[in-house]
């Protein structure tokens, strides 16, 4: 019986190498991955408006999350996802809300601050505004981010050219 036990431990290890090697052979190889480029995502993130509401270092906008050191804290695999797909991981400090003021006003904006009486956004003009809580009608958590996907938009080229760039910005 310890026998036969010793065969299927073996027989399943082969079966994962097998298969871990199957599995390696579907990823595409280093010399088909396209070299990234730094300058070319800095041409990039200027050309498709990213800095209307990113802020990298002293440039930008303040509305949306500030990038100055996004190297330091995201790995390329996440840098890549937030761009392709940046609903999937919005962090609570930058949603959005929806405030409709009594008067009817609509205004959409990164939520601040919070408390019983009031709340706190910054408008996409970079405004900071404070609406009380009496004097709205509706308060709304946006429940997508505001930043669209490049996927279709970019090519795999320009995608890796961008998070090269956003990987080269650290603290310091």
């Amino acid at each position: 019986m310890a026998n036969l036990h010793r065969h299927l431990v073996a027989l399943a290890a082969a079966c994962v190498v097998a298969g871990g090697t199957a599995l390696m052979a579907q990823r595409p190889a280093p010399a088909d991955v396209p070299a990234a480029d730094t300058a070319r995502g800095l041409a990039l993130m200027e050309s498709n408006s990213c800095f209307d509401c990113h802020r990298i270092r002293d440039r930008g906008s303040r509305l949306g999350p500030n990038l100055s050191d996004i190297g330091g804290r995201r790995t390329p695999d996440r840098l890549r996802q937030a761009l392709v797909a940046p609903d999937e991981e919005v962090t609570p400090e930058n949603r959005f809300v929806r405030l409709v003021t009594a008067q009817g006003a609509t205004v959409t904006g990164r939520l601040l601050n919070q408390d019983a009486f009031s709340v706190q956004v910054i408008t996409p003009s970079e405004e900071l505004k404070t609406y009380m809580r009496s004097a709205l009608r509706e308060f709304a958590i946006v429940d997508k981010g505001l930043m669209p996907s490049v996927e279709g938009k970019l090519t795999e080229q320009q995608i890796a050219d961008m998070v090269a760039y956003l990987s080269s910005l650290k603290a310091g």
